[in-house]
């Protein structure tokens, strides 16, 4: 049945990539094949926002590496621009760019389809000057129309929101930010998100908060954006409502998914079917908090579920223990980090949380550079586990916020936060890093209980 292949992979980011390479490392006598409907491979979309904002002149900038070195240095098929269109039992159907198709069989198949943009369900989406960023195509699209445009409308207040609003003053656009919740950033907590919010209004962004979408009008491309609250005329609109797991391939095949909706694999990223397996941003993982099954649209998550999948499917014993959701993100001259469960979630998911917010300099107050930053802290009260963190800062965030999900994610309690060996010196931090001052006060707070 047509061309065979030991191993094919549908869909070349950052899992489908990182798959096949290991793969081929480890059976460099495999014949691997990966489809990519994009005419990029391994490239990070993350860095769409800072593209448009000028920090990179090309687009390619973005991609990790050129196909050549996929091609010629590890002997892996790719086809590019090319759609996967039928999926069965052993064999997938693919079409070109240039309308032509082609059938070929496989032994193992990795779903690595990622996520696409939620497009909310409103009238005028389809409306020329109103624009999602997800692939480099999109970016380099969506260069073209903001140079175009002064009025720009951003709808949603996620991280690709927040980092388009950075960006998109930074090249002096007029920029309005419409968040239908009560705050930005979903992912954090009311108490920190309105420090981000202030960030915005402090660098001109127009932020319209609990306000819907209700539809987008102009005659053939985007004039004006109504909401429950209002209308306003703008030049560009960018979709940042956030994005939903790729699963119709595996819904071809009658692959199982959880309650994320995206693909449900056990721990070496195995569906419920045999030989097909699926990482990245369509599969689920494993939070390590609540210890259910979750979901994390993220670059290094799915990095490494491509790690495991790639030995597994190499017959090497490989498995991907879990995620916390730890992310980072700069908006404007404040960078905001987070891992493990907001407050909100931790009731929510069953737990008696208790939480501080302490305020500290990143450094020694006498050493010049230093910032005030915001540190967030959830525990449970009965058993003083760590279930999350939030930070907010201008110096120093990363290190904290990387040092935390490590603990977090080892289980780890506050007393264990309180007694880490953390590293001291005036330029780095103060004597009494701020994360051990907010140890020491929830620690205090939880034993007083």
């Amino acid at each position: 049945m047509g061309d065979k292949a030991n191993v094919v992979v549908i869909g070349g980011g950052p899992a489908g990539m990182t798959a096949a390479s290991r793969i081929k490392r480890i059976h460099p006598e495999w014949r691997v094949m990966v489809f990519e409907r994009s005419k990029y491979v391994s490239y990070a979309p993350c860095g769409i926002p800072y593209f448009l904002g000028g920090y990179a002149k090309d687009i390619e900038e973005l991609v990790h590496y050129p196909l050549r070195v996929f091609k010629e240095e590890r002997g892996i098929e790719v086809y590019t621009e090319t759609e996967v269109v039928e999926a069965g039992n052993g064999f997938i159907r693919a079409r070109f760019h240039d309308g032509s198709e082609n059938t070929f069989s496989w032994e193992k198949l990795l779903i690595a389809t990622g996520a696409r943009p939620r497009i909310p369900p409103i009238p005028g989406v389809e409306l020329s000057g109103v624009l999602t960023i997800r692939t480099l195509e999109s970016g380099e699209e969506a260069r073209r129309a903001v140079d175009e445009a002064k009025r720009i409308a951003i709808i949603g207040g996620g991280y690709i929101g927040l980092e388009l609003a950075d960006n998109l003053r930074r090249i002096g656009k007029s920029v309005m930010l419409f968040e239908m919740l009560p705050h930005v950033m979903p992912t954090l907590d009311a108490d920190i998100a309105q420090l981000i919010e202030a960030e915005l209004i402090r660098n001109g962004v127009d932020l319209h908060l609990g306000e819907a979408l209700q539809a987008l009008e102009g005659h053939k491309k985007v004039e004006k954006i109504v909401t429950d609250k209002g209308e306003y005329k703008v030049d560009l609109v960018f979709l940042a409502t956030g994005v939903t797991p790729e699963t119709h391939i595996a819904e071809m095949l009658g692959v199982r998914k959880g309650n994320t909706g995206a693909i449900s694999t056990d721990p070496s990223m195995r569906t419920n079917l045999e030989n097909v397996y699926a990482a990245g941003d369509n599969a689920e993982a494993i939070n390590l908090v609540t210890g259910k099954p979750d979901w994390f649209p993220l670059a290094p998550v799915a990095n490494k579920m491509g790690y495991v999948a790639g030995a597994s499917i190499s017959g090497i014993e490989a498995t991907f223990p879990g995620a916390l959701g730890t992310a980072i993100t700069k908006v404007f001259d404040l960078e905001v980090a987070r891992t493990g469960l907001t407050e909100e979630r931790a009731i929510k998911e069953g737990f008696n949380p208790a939480s501080v917010v302490i305020k500290a300099n990143s450094r020694a107050s006498y050493y010049p550079g230093g910032s005030p930053m915001t540190v967030k802290l959830i525990a449970d009260r009965n058993t003083g586990r760590l279930l999350g963190a939030q930070i907010v800062g201008s110096d120093g965030v990363l290190a904290r916020i990387d040092a935390l999900a490590a603990l977090i994610g080892k289980g780890g309690n506050v007393r264990d936060l309180f007694f880490s060996d953390l590293a001291y010196a005036p330029p780095f931090a103060p004597v009494w890093d701020p994360v051990i001052v907010a140890a020491r006060v929830l620690l205090g707070k939880i034993e007083k209980e």
